[in-house]
Parts: C-alpha cells; structure tokens; sequence
C-alpha cells in the first residue's frame, strides 16, 4: 500500500508513567516489532515517516498557555498532573513528541502523500483546553483536529474515538464546534472513568448536534460494535460528509483488557478500521489513525495491529490468544435501545432513521 504511512519516534517510549502504573512506554517498541515482523514496511509498502515534537504554537491549537506552562512546571519538579498521571521531564517531552506525532499524520493525509497515516502513540482523549488526567497531558487528537481545520483550510473533520473510555477531553474542547462532528462509542460512563458521555451530552450553541456519545454496556462485544456501526458510524459520516477522518482508541475495548469491560475480539477491531477506511473511501477523505492504549501487554499491541490491518486494507494473521466469550442476545437488544434513544436525542440534527 504505497498511500499508506506509519508515524513514529522511538522517542514517544519516554511516554512510560513508571512500574506498576497500567500505562508503560514499552508498549510502542513492541507493536513497531510487530508491524515490522508482519511485513507492513517491506511487504505491503507502508512508509515510516518520522515526526518531530510539538512546540507551543502547535500546543495552543487546543490548550491554553496558562495549562501548558502549568505541565511544564509540574514536570520539572515530577509533581503528578492528576493522581493517575505523574509527570517529569521526560513524560513531557515524550507528550510533545505524540502531539506532533498526529499533527505529521495529519500533514501526511491534508497533503494527499497518504491516504491512511498512522500514529503511533497518538489518542490521549482524556485532556481539555485546561486539564488533564486519565494518563493524558496534551489532546494531540484535538491538536490534528484544529491543525487540519485552521492549517489545512478544511471545514469539515470527523473524530471517531473508539477507546473503552469517553473522549471526554476531545468532546470538551469541540462541544460549542460545528466543524467537528465527535462521535465516540464507549463503555457506559456510569460504570467507568471518566464518568461522562452520556446520550444527552450532544453539544451547545452552534454544536448542538455534532458531539455523539454511545455508551456501551459492560460486555458488549462484535455483535454490538457492528450495530453501532452501521446504524450511527455509517449514516453519520456519509451525511456530514468529512475532508478527513481521525479516528482514536487503542485494544482496551478488547475482552483481555484488565481496565475494561467491553468484550470485543481482534475481528471486533478490524472491523472498526474497516468501517472507518469504507466512510473514508465514500467521502473521499483520507483517514489519521491514533493507537496508545490498552492495559493487558499480551494483547496491547496486537489490538492495534487489527485496528491497523482493517484501516489500510491489509490481511493479517492474528490469533486470538484464548478462545473469545460468545455474544449476547440481551446485550444485542440493549444496545440496540441505547442507538434508538441516541436517534430520539439526535432528531432534527441526522437522519438516522
């Protein structure tokens, strides 16, 4: 796949909260190993691209200077951001590093020299225009956003956050933005961090309508991501017709997650990425792809590769390590009420049906 490019410094492995915190740097060697031994560069043709770190004007695309200075500081004195997220030196760096990691995927796909670019490290959601927390410092999602809006000359970007948590960073900083149209599935808040993106959260002002939240019982797997979409993803992205697509969220959602409870498999992830590359192809945009989470390090890296395989088309082998849970009947029926509420919330903005 000549159109394809991968974005990554071995330097984003500093972004490491420290033995015995779920979040380790290692994580992004090893998926680079993975890429590396299913023949993604030397086989399928994807480049590997590397970025450089974020300065301050790229920062304040989505952060306020107060907040930025604040990380800074906290850092040079590895004070904790938030109480699951310690900072020093490096993990501030390494921040910068991820942030201008999805603005050089971004570049790569606003240029049209890709038509899928990966970054490797990028999707820290869980950080607003002033805050932190949930192992994120900088919203490098919401960075590439603004980047392709207000660099880029485009009018028209979808954020598609699939992580096992609410991007409730993303969604904070584009709440009152018609411009972004936010859609993020996730386990139901009322069970999980961050404890928000419910139905009802669609936006305000001019926004009204663009932030679409679908929360997911806990142990919801394929049968139900796939509901999800056809009946919400699809439709929506073919309305709003993006110029390009990021899409977020790691293997969390996978069913050996240790943090989360959705019951997804490696088909489960592909499939997302499939959708997300046919939404793409109907739009006519190209597609920035962010991978940094997942808790259990025997499937963290596989996950994205699925995710990975599905956005740029390409076939891979992956096993599951264990035999997957079956899927729910009651989940299914479920999570069908979730969608037809959703598009009860969602009337007079989308025609979803």
């Amino acid at each position: 796949m000549e159109d394809a490019a991968i974005v990554y410094h071995s330097g984003v492995a500093d972004y490491d909260f420290g033995p015995g915190h779920p979040f380790r740097g290692d994580r992004f060697p090893r998926f680079m190993r993975l890429v590396r031994e299913h023949g993604l560069l030397a086989d399928h043709g994807v480049r590997l691209v590397e970025p450089c770190p974020a300065g301050d004007p790229d920062l304040l695309l989505a952060h306020d200077e107060d907040y930025i200075r604040m990380v800074e500081r906290c850092g040079q004195l590895s004070m904790q951001l938030e109480e699951d997220t310690p900072l020093n030196p490096s993990i501030v760096r390494a921040a910068r590093l991820v942030v201008g990691t999805s603005l050089r995927a971004g570049e790569l796909v606003a240029e049209g020299s890709a038509r899928v670019a990966e970054g490797v490290g990028g999707g820290l959601h869980h950080a607003g225009r002033d805050y932190g927390g949930g192992f994120c410092v900088f919203n490098d999602v919401a960075t590439c956003a603004v980047s392709l809006l207000e660099r880029h000359g485009m009018e028209r970007v979808m954020v598609f956050d699939t992580d096992v948590h609410a991007g409730n960073g993303t969604m904070d900083i584009f709440y009152e933005d018609p411009r972004v149209l936010f859609v993020s599935v996730h386990q139901d808040p009322r069970t999980f961090y961050p404890g928000t993106g419910f139905i009802e959260q669609i936006g305000s002002g001019p926004g009204e309508g663009y932030t679409v939240n679908v929360p997911l019982s806990k142990g919801a797997g394929d049968d139900c991501m796939r509901l999800v979409l056809e009946e919400v993803f699809e439709p929506l992205a073919e309305e709003f017709g993006p110029q390009a697509i990021i899409r977020n969220g790691g293997s969390d959602p996978h069913f050996r997650d240790w943090l989360g409870g959705l019951r997804l498999t490696y088909s489960g992830l592909r499939m997302i990425g499939e959708a997300v590359a046919e939404a793409a192809q109907a739009s006519g945009c190209g597609v920035v792809d962010l991978c940094c989470s997942g808790y259990n390090p025997e499937t963290v890296a596989e996950g994205w590769l699925a995710i990975i395989s599905g956005v740029m088309g390409i076939d891979l082998d992956l096993k599951e390590p264990i035999s997957p849970p079956r899927g729910s009947e009651s989940l299914l029926r479920e999570t069908q009420r979730t969608i037809d509420e959703l598009k009860e919330a969602l009337r007079g903005h989308w025609s979803l049906g």
